[in-house]
């Protein structure tokens, strides 16, 4: 069985329906309490399994994992991108730091965003991946 968004296979298990990586946890080790189960393998919703490539870990760790497996929708195939990398790549290029005339407020203008866009991008907490070139 699927879950409800039709990705991750479940069972039930002493009737509580649960992923099946958290019910084969649940088995071997006991229950994880508020611990997830990951994957290291990243095949989780190919329905890995597979007790040698299950750990535990919380909400940020499974957001790592999603990056890494590249299953995050990033830079321009995120809908809700306003920039492409090209643009990114120009900001960072043309930023100048010690000239806040020449900094944020007129690339934001320019490229038609808000100046913490800018500062998102130049100090690489949003699009970070994207190597400059």
């Amino acid at each position: 069985m699927l879950d409800g968004n039709g990705q991750r296979p479940v069972v039930r298990l002493d009737g509580v329906t649960m992923n099946a990586s958290r019910a084969v946890w649940l088995l071997v080790h006991g229950d994880p309490g508020d611990d997830w189960v990951l994957h290291t393998c990243h095949r989780g919703l190919e329905g890995c399994i597979n007790i040698r490539h299950l750990y535990l870990g919380d909400h940020d760790q499974n957001m790592i994992d999603k990056v890494e497996a590249e299953r995050q929708a990033r830079g321009e195939i995120n809908g809700w991108h306003k920039l492409t990398e090209e643009q990114v790549r120009e900001i960072r290029r043309r930023y100048v730091f010690r000239h806040p005339v020449n900094g944020g407020r007129a690339l934001a203008a320019e490229f038609n965003v808000c100046e913490s866009t800018i500062s998102s991008v130049v100090n690489r907490r949003s699009w970070a991946w994207l190597a400059d070139g």
